[in-house]
């Protein structure tokens, strides 16, 4: 009975931890709005010593468009912001819902066995059979790392030892067009 009072009170202290200190975090959409992110998982401990907070079983983290599960999550606070959050599972999952208004026509997910993302730059780093997915597109690498505002994206390594590989949709062929008569002289 002692030990049940004492983990509540532990998570309700991370709990009020992260409400007091999270909600700063800015959604993917845009660096500077402020928004609220909401984590859940079997257990979260705070670590004063590391500004660290590690949610364990099942965890899942919801900001406005922004959704990251996995088996544990890790938020890394500096001067009371979240710097970053790092997420592992078999896979750890990042899902973004479209935003037509704000220029993100297509849902983005990403899945790999460890993703970091960066809040405040809206950037995520994805290594581990890593796979990003953005409408019909899809990269998958041992290692992906993406701008989720300026939509870049940069798979594999400098040394070219990893294998990257990207299905792109095309857009469809009208064979039945016509053909501008310079095309067709050339």
């Amino acid at each position: 009975m002692l030990n049940n009072m004492i983990r509540w009170a532990q998570l309700t202290t991370a709990s009020v931890l992260a409400m007091a200190v999270l909600p700063s975090i800015g959604f993917a959409a845009s660096a500077s709005a402020a928004g609220e992110i909401v984590i859940e998982g079997a257990s979260a401990e705070f670590d004063k010593t590391n500004n660290t907070i590690t949610y364990t079983g099942n965890v899942e983290a919801k900001m406005d468009s922004v959704a990251i599960n996995g088996e544990i999550l890790l938020v890394n606070l500096a001067q009371d912001r979240v710097q970053l959050i790092t997420t592992s599972g078999t896979p750890a999952r990042f899902s973004q819902a479209a935003s037509p208004s704000t220029g993100r026509p297509d849902e983005t997910s990403a899945s790999a066995e460890k993703i970091v993302y960066y809040p405040e730059e809206n950037k995520l780093e994805l290594t581990g059979e890593a796979r990003l997915i953005q409408g019909s597109n899809v990269v998958s690498s041992p290692s992906i790392r993406y701008d989720i505002l300026g939509g870049e994206v940069e798979a594999g390594d400098n040394s070219g030892t990893e294998r990257v590989q990207m299905q792109l949709l095309l857009p469809p062929v009208d064979v039945n067009a016509k053909q501008p008569a310079d095309a067709i002289e050339k």
